[in-house]
Formats: structure tokens, C-alpha cells, sequence
């Protein structure tokens, strides 16, 4: 091969090369733009969307409003905050949303007072609860020792420091009142399956809130008894009637301890609201949990995306 036809060879070569790295830098400065495209209508469409669900937060503080000036003594499933909001259609999408009762639950931190202690009554009811939902009763031992103050573990079951001090990493327990129900998940003898089945009979409020009975299940009704099987806690159930109970007093006397009566009540301060957003092929989910006075006055205590 002569040296001129050599270096026309050379020079297609450097050609297809440099046209060839030219269309890789073009097509991966497209790709860049389509993503940094995407990645701004998303970041747009969150921002949109968290205005569209402090909007619900807004709505349910109205209607629980509302609600207590319409029936200052009771809250119950008839009432109009305990119907879920339809789906409602917004610019570019629909947003869903629906109230409950937190109330309606076990407060898991009414396990230990104000002053450290245990309080053998709620730790009662918690271990009926958790037979009710066919996880080991001894489980409650552990909940008390992560929420108590001091280091004495309780046996056979309980779990102070040392029992999380050989797990990978290690931790301590919170000694503290719990923040989410969700934390049950990080304490020794729960498994995420028994918290499946245990997470929508329990929530975390301040302590000292009692169990609306107007709204509870039959699974939190019959945790309040040895005597309240869940056949009888249906029928506790068909007597409200979707709406309340006429005298609770009268009608829990005889079914439950003295001094559980004083542990339930038929009004409510705390309710969950979860909403969703959608825009698009974007979807963001808000649980606000809402605290509202006597006054009417609701505020959210707290606020997580996603699902817990």
C-alpha cells in the first residue's frame, strides 16, 4: 500500500471516530436533558402535590371542626369525618383522602405512666390484645421495658439494653415513650409479620388518652375483658349501630373492671388523616396525625410520606 493511500486510511479512520464519539457526546447529552427534564417535573410535581395535600390537612381540620360544634360529646362512625373523602379531581390528576380515629386503638404508651411505672391494667388489655391477633402474650413484658425509665429487665421476657447489646449493630432501648407505632418492629420478639397484625389495633398518642369505644373494633373491644369474647364484641358492634353508644357506663358495666370504665370514653382528640395525591405518573401519600382541642382548634402533631 502506497504511503498516500495509508494516509487516507488513517484520515477515514480519525473521521469515523471523531464523528463517532461526536454522536456519543450528542446522545448522552440528550439523555442528560431528558433526565434533568423528568427529575424537574418530578421535583415540580412534589411540590404540587404537597400544596394539594396541606389543602386535605386543611379540609379535615374543617370538618373536625365542624364536627364538634354538630356533637360536642361524641364522636362516632356515622359522623361525617368517618367517611372517606371520594376521589376528588384536581388539575393535572386526583387526590383521595380519609379520616379515622386514633382513639379507637390501644395507646401503646398508656403502658407505663407519667412516673415510670408499669400500669398493670394496660398491661392487661395488651396482652389480651395481642392473643386476640394470635401473637405471644409475653411480647408486652418487652414493650414495657422499652418504654420504662429504668435498666431492670423483666423476665423471662422482657428486654433491657443487654438483650439489643448482641445484635448487629447494636442499640439500646428508647426509655422513652414510643414515636411510631412502627418502632415495635426494633424491640426483641417482634417480627415485621407480628406487626402486621398487630398495626391497626395500636397507635402511639400522648399518654392518659382513653379508647373511644364509639369507634374501636371488635378485636380493641374485646381486649378490654376476659369477659368480651369477639362474638359478644360484634354484638357490642350491631348495638352502636353505626353511630354510638346511648349510656356507656351502663352498657359496659359488668363486662369490664371498674376501673377500666374510667380508661374509655366516647369522644375523641386524635385522628389520622392519610391522603393521596396524584399527578401524572407521580403519586405522593401524607399521614398527618391531627390533635384537636376543645376548642375545635386541630393542628397536625405529625406528618409522614410514603407508607408506613
Amino acid at each position: 500500500m502506497s504511503a498516500r493511500a495509508s494516509q487516507r486510511g488513517v484520515a477515514l479512520v480519525t473521521a469515523v471516530l471523531v464523528v463517532a464519539i461526536g454522536t456519543i457526546i450528542a446522545v448522552n447529552l440528550m439523555w442528560q436533558g431528558t433526565l434533568d427534564l423528568r427529575r424537574a417535573e418530578a421535583s415540580l410535581a412534589a411540590d404540587q402535590g404537597l400544596l394539594y395535600l396541606q389543602g386535605a390537612e386543611a379540609w379535615a381540620g374543617d370538618i373536625l371542626r365542624q364536627d364538634l360544634v354538630d356533637s360536642p360529646e361524641s364522636d362516632h362512625l356515622g359522623e361525617q369525618w368517618a367517611f372517606e373523602l371520594p376521589p376528588l379531581p384536581i388539575d393535572g390528576g386526583v387526590i383521595v383522602g380519609r379520616l379515622e380515629d386514633l382513639q379507637g386503638r390501644f395507646n401503646l404508651n398508656n403502658l407505663v405512666g407519667a412516673d415510670g411505672m408499669e400500669s398493670e391494667l394496660m398491661r392487661r388489655q395488651f396482652e389480651r390484645l395481642l392473643l386476640l391477633v394470635e401473637a405471644d402474650p409475653a411480647l408486652a413484658g418487652a414493650v414495657v421495658d422499652w418504654l420504662d425509665p429504668d435498666t431492670e429487665q423483666r423476665f423471662p421476657t422482657g428486654g433491657e439494653d443487654v438483650a439489643y447489646s448482641d445484635v448487629d449493630p447494636p442499640y439500646r432501648t428508647a426509655n422513652s415513650m414510643i414515636t411510631s407505632s412502627s418502632e415495635l418492629m426494633a424491640i426483641t420478639g417482634f417480627d415485621r409479620e407480628t406487626y402486621q397484625r398487630l398495626a391497626p389495633y395500636v397507635t402511639v398518642l400522648p399518654r392518659g388518652t382513653k379508647i373511644n369505644v364509639n369507634t374501636a373494633s371488635n378485636v380493641v373491644l374485646a381486649s378490654l375483658s376476659d369477659d368480651i369474647d369477639l362474638g359478644l364484641a360484634d354484638s357490642l358492634i350491631e348495638e352502636r349501630a353505626g353511630a354510638e353508644f346511648l349510656d356507656i357506663d351502663a352498657t359496659f358495666e359488668g363486662l369490664v373492671e371498674p376501673d377500666v370504665l374510667q380508661e374509655i370514653d366516647g369522644i375523641s382528640e386524635h385522628f389520622l388523616l392519610t391522603a393521596t395525591v396524584t399527578l401524572g405518573s407521580n403519586q405522593l401519600t401524607m399521614r398527618s396525625v391531627l390533635q384537636r382541642d376543645r376548642s375545635g382548634i386541630t393542628r397536625a402533631v405529625f406528618r409522614s410520606f410514603g407508607v408506613e
